[in-house]
C-alpha cells in the first residue's frame, strides 16, 4: 500500500498487530499530528479535539463561500477539510483476509465499518460485524479509510495496519468487494454487498465515477452506512451437522409448497425475521438467528441430496444441514465515542510509572482514558478502582 513511497517496505514493528473484536467496537483515536493522541508524551497533549486544542461544540466555519473551518476566527480545523461536523463526510475500516501485502488488493479489502460524521473529534468507534471470521495476530491487513469533502485539494487519505481478529468462531467467508456507485439521487442503484475502497482523484486505478466533481465519500451517498457493514458476506455459510435436540437452527418453516429449494427457505426465513436459513434432507427449511458452531462444520460434499424443487440444488442431507445467510442481520448502530469520565467506579487513568497505592498528578478533567488500556494487564490486574483526590487520579486495590 502506497508503494511509490516505499511505504510496503516499512511495516509495523514484529508483533504489533491491531484487534478488531467481532459483534464489538474498535476505538481509534484521529489526530492531524500522532503527537495529539496518546501514542505520543504520554498523552498529555491529547484533547477531545484531533489538533490537541479545545473548540467549541458547534464549531464551524463562516458562511460565507465555502466556509471552511480553517476561515472561521480562530484560524483552526483546517486538516479536517470541513465546514463543521455535518459535513465531515466519514470515515472507513476495511480488511483482507493476507497476511502478504503484495496479495491485497482492491476486491479482498473489504469495507468492514463506517463512522458517520468523522473525522471530527479524536476518539472514534467503529463497530465490527459479529459474523467477521478470525484471523491470527498479524495475518490480515487492515486499512483506514476517508475522502474529504471540498475545503482543500481533493484527497484521498488512507493508512494501512497489520491486524487480527480474535475470539471469533465465524465460519462465514467475505465475498469478493464491488467498486461502489454514486447513488445519493437514486438510491436503488447502490451496490449492495461488499463493497471496495473508493479510489478516485488517482493518477492511475480509479474505481469510482461520479457527475461532475461531486466528492464520493463514505456514507449513503456512495451506499454505505452507519456502523458495522453486515452485507459483506458470501450467502452460503456452510455444510453442518444437525441433530434432533438441539436443532442447529431450531424454527421449521412448514408452509412451503411446490417442492424444497435454497431459494424458497431463504425467502421465507427472510420474512419470518431471521438472519440464518438451512434446507436439509432434500424437503425441510429451518431458520434461526444464530451461527452454527465451527465444531458442526463438515465438508461441503456431506450435504449431497437434491432439492425436492430443483434437482440441480443440494440441499442438506440426513442430519446434515445446509446453511445460508438470509441478507437479514441486527439492526447497524453506530454509537460516538465519549471520553470516559472520572468516576470512583470505572476504570481510570492507570500511568505505568505509578506503582500500587501512587497517584497520578496533573490530571486534566476529560483525559482518564489515556492509560485505560492498561486496566487487566499484569501490570495493573490487582487494581479495583479509582478516584479523584485533591485534584490527583489515585489508584486503589
Amino acid at each position: 500500500m502506497q508503494a511509490d513511497r516505499g511505504c510496503n517496505v516499512v511495516g509495523p514493528p514484529s508483533g504489533q498487530s491491531l484487534a478488531l473484536p467481532a459483534g464489538g467496537v474498535f476505538t481509534g483515536e484521529i489526530a492531524e499530528n500522532r503527537a495529539f493522541t496518546t501514542l505520543s508524551y504520554n498523552g498529555d497533549l491529547t484533547t477531545d479535539w484531533t489538533d490537541g486544542r479545545d473548540h467549541p461544540v458547534n464549531w464551524t466555519g463562516p458562511s460565507t463561500g465555502e466556509g471552511c473551518l480553517v476561515n472561521n476566527p480562530d484560524g483552526f480545523g483546517g486538516p479536517l477539510h470541513a465546514q463543521n461536523e455535518t459535513r465531515a463526510t466519514g470515515t472507513a475500516l476495511a480488511i483482507s483476509y493476507n497476511s502478504n501485502l503484495a496479495n491485497v488488493n482492491m476486491e479482498n479489502l473489504v469495507v468492514i465499518s463506517v463512522a458517520p460524521n468523522t473525522p471530527w473529534r479524536r476518539l472514534v468507534n467503529y463497530p465490527i460485524p459479529a459474523d467477521l471470521p478470525p484471523c491470527a495476530p498479524g495475518q490480515c491487513y487492515c486499512a483506514w479509510l476517508w475522502v474529504p469533502d471540498g475545503c482543500g485539494e481533493p484527497n484521498m487519505y488512507m493508512q494501512n495496519f497489520r491486524c487480527h481478529v480474535p475470539w471469533s468462531t465465524s465460519v462465514r467467508r467475505l465475498g469478493v468487494a464491488q467498486p461502489p456507485v454514486y447513488c445519493a439521487n437514486n438510491p436503488s442503484a447502490c451496490v449492495k454487498g461488499p463493497k471496495q475502497m473508493i479510489a478516485w482523484h488517482q493518477r492511475t486505478g480509479d474505481n469510482v465515477v461520479t457527475p461532475g466533481d461531486v466528492t464520493p465519500p463514505y456514507n449513503s451517498k456512495m451506499g454505505f452506512f452507519p456502523g458495522a457493514q453486515n452485507d459483506i458476506f458470501e450467502p452460503r455459510v456452510g455444510c453442518f451437522v444437525d441433530s434432533d435436540s438441539p436443532r442447529v437452527l431450531p424454527h421449521q418453516i412448514s408452509s412451503i409448497t411446490g417442492g424444497m429449494t435454497t431459494e424458497k427457505c431463504i425467502s421465507a426465513c427472510e420474512t419470518a425475521g431471521y438472519f440464518y436459513a438451512g434446507v436439509e434432507y432434500s424437503t425441510e427449511c429451518f431458520c434461526g438467528n444464530s451461527q452454527p458452531g465451527s465444531g458442526l462444520l463438515v465438508a461441503d460434499g456431506q450435504c449431497d441430496m437434491p432439492c425436492a424443487g430443483d434437482g440441480r440444488e443440494t440441499c442438506g442431507a440426513g442430519w446434515r444441514i445446509e446453511v445460508y445467510g438470509t441478507g437479514k442481520y441486527p439492526a447497524s448502530s453506530y454509537t460516538p465515542a465519549v471520553p470516559p469520565v472520572l468516576t470512583t467506579s470505572t476504570w481510570l487513568y492507570l500511568c505505568p510509572e505509578v506503582q500500587w497505592g501512587g497517584s497520578c498528578e496533573n490530571i486534566r478533567v476529560g483525559h482518564a482514558e489515556k492509560c485505560v488500556s492498561l486496566a487487566g494487564t499484569d501490570l495493573y490486574k490487582r487494581v479495583k478502582s479509582a478516584g479523584p483526590d485533591m485534584g490527583r487520579c489515585v489508584l486503589f486495590r
